[in-house]
């Protein structure tokens, strides 16, 4: 028999291999008595995603209105079954009262790469509560307010630079180029020891690769969908990653070679992020060197890591955060204004420096950080996997081990239900009389229960740092190329605008 008419003669049956392959798990919903959407082969329920239609954080809240009337529901992401919670009494359950349930994030196993695979976010179980338990103390209190003063350096930076730059024929700023290079700032001399002013040096070797963190081709992003949907197991085998590996070992090279410095120079060592891990790393040796624990937790790839961790989340959380909300500002000129108002009050009383107690007094402004952080969460859901079996309260429905979570931030933050008229921005929704007539969690821009953002507080700060400086001196207004509506990025992995967010800036009469 020739080689053609075997094949032709297998073709049916590679066929029918093929269709059971990528449709054997669309009975999962159905066998549990979940309510579910029937799936498409090869994109499940989110084709609009894997076609670049539409942005991640669109097709979440297109799900979440899909589910209306639905506690939880079941839909699929390529052949991956997940299920979605809604109601916010399950979502607290899962996330905090039967934490021990979800402990873990479903992660994308690609091909190992240590400064990765070591971030906090990224691992698991045991491993994940001992590094947790060592990094907690660095977000302290106390910890953040020896930080403070390093930020507010950095947001003198950028008024120095906007004050000199700023005239009535150059007022036109790309607000998430202005706030990542702030933000860059900040987090190279937090989390990696490094000083540098990218406003005014934005070729400098250390801005220029580590902000190319993200940058992959359009390719890498198409592939890892297709094999994500198609056949998951097969990414670790890829030469591929979310990440650019360049500078990633760059990033890498710069926390080492820094440690080594400040382990070898005493007079080298300040108070930031990176100096808190070594000296939480150092203990612990030294613990182990008097046999008080057995075992290292903080070894020199996990110490790597958690400083690329900090760009990685820190550097797109809060650029992200304040680029919005100067966007929501320029366009809320009564809000505007209030917040200004406050901030120059509060700075008065400690002259003018923008001290960790100063901050702590800013309460309207952290409410229209709160309600940016409302309208465009950098994250539009937050994943759990079920690591013990687990059966819905009320219901006979169990989830498995292994099972996907999903808890839609996005869908939560625009349901009318919660948020009245979610389209407008009003930061008085943050009032502490209001939050109390809302359910705990359906504001989750930093997760919740044990496995939230750890360092969310710095986000904060940082943030209120970052726009408290831009407020007391400038005042944000709309230009012919501010996007209104702002249109995402469906491109993007993240939340990103597809026009940019370009605003006027004006310097305020009398400085």
């Amino acid at each position: 028999m020739e080689w053609g008419t075997i094949v032709l003669a297998s073709l049916p049956i590679i066929i029918l291999l093929l269709y059971w392959h990528f449709t054997r798990t669309f009975t999962h919903w159905k066998k549990k008595g979940v309510f579910y959407i029937e799936p498409q082969i090869f994109f499940g329920n989110v084709k609009d995603r894997f076609t670049f239609r539409s942005s991640f954080h669109e097709v979440q809240q297109r799900l979440y209105k899909e589910f209306e009337g639905h506690p939880f529901a079941g839909y699929f992401e390529g052949r991956r079954p997940v299920l979605m919670v809604r109601d916010p009494d399950l979502i607290r359950n899962i996330m905090v009262r039967d934490f021990d349930c979800f402990v873990d994030r479903p992660v994308l196993r690609l091909k190992s790469r240590p400064h990765i695979d070591n971030m906090l976010i990224n691992l698991k179980g045991a491993e994940w509560k001992k590094v947790r338990a060592m990094l907690t103390p660095t977000f302290s209190s106390g910890k953040l307010k020896s930080m403070e003063e390093i930020v507010v350096q950095c947001g003198n930076q950028m008024t120095r630079y906007l004050t000199e730059y700023v005239t009535e024929n150059n007022n036109e700023f790309e607000m998430k180029d202005l706030f990542g290079r702030f933000t860059m700032d900040v987090i190279a001399t937090c989390a990696f020891g490094v000083q540098c002013d990218s406003l005014k040096d934005p070729n400098d070797e250390f801005v220029k690769t580590a902000s190319e963190f993200n940058d992959i081709t359009v390719l890498d992003r198409i592939i890892i969908l297709s094999v994500l949907f198609i056949f998951p197991p097969l990414l670790k085998y890829l030469p591929v990653s979310f990440f650019n590996e360049k500078s990633i070992a760059f990033l890498a090279k710069v926390v080492q070679d820094t440690k080594a410095y400040r382990e070898n120079n005493e007079s080298a060592k300040r108070n930031d992020f990176l100096q808190l891990v070594l000296d939480a790393a150092a203990k612990e040796q030294e613990d182990v060197k008097e046999q008080r624990i057995q075992e290292l937790v903080m070894t020199d790839d996990k110490i790597v890591a958690q400083s690329v961790l900090f760009l990685l989340a820190g550097y797109e959380t809060s650029s992200t955060l304040l680029s919005y909300a100067s966007y929501e500002l320029a366009l809320s000129p009564d809000v505007q204004e209030k917040a200004r108002n406050e901030v120059k009050n509060v700075l008065s009383k400690y002259g003018g420096v923008c001290t960790y107690e100063a901050l702590n007094e800013m309460n309207y402004l952290e409410n229209v950080l709160s309600e940016a952080l409302r309208m465009h969460p950098p994250v539009a859901r937050i994943d759990r996997m079920c690591t013990k079996s687990y059966t819905i309260p009320g219901t006979e429905v169990t989830i498995d081990v292994g099972d996907s979570v999903s808890i839609p931030v996005m869908g939560l933050h625009y349901d009318p239900q919660y948020y009245p008229d979610p389209y407008t921005f009003d930061p008085n929704r943050f009032l502490a009389e209001e939050k109390l007539k809302r359910p705990s969690h359906v504001y989750l821009p930093f997760g919740g229960g044990p496995r939230n953002c750890i360092g969310a507080r710095f986000a904060i700060m940082s943030t209120k740092i970052g726009m408290a400086h831009l407020l007391k001196d400038f005042c944000l207004k709309r230009c012919e190329k501010t996007d209104v509506p702002c249109q995402l990025d469906t491109k993007s992995m993240l939340l990103k605008s597809k026009n940019g967010i370009w605003l006027r800036l004006e310097k305020i009469s009398g400085l």
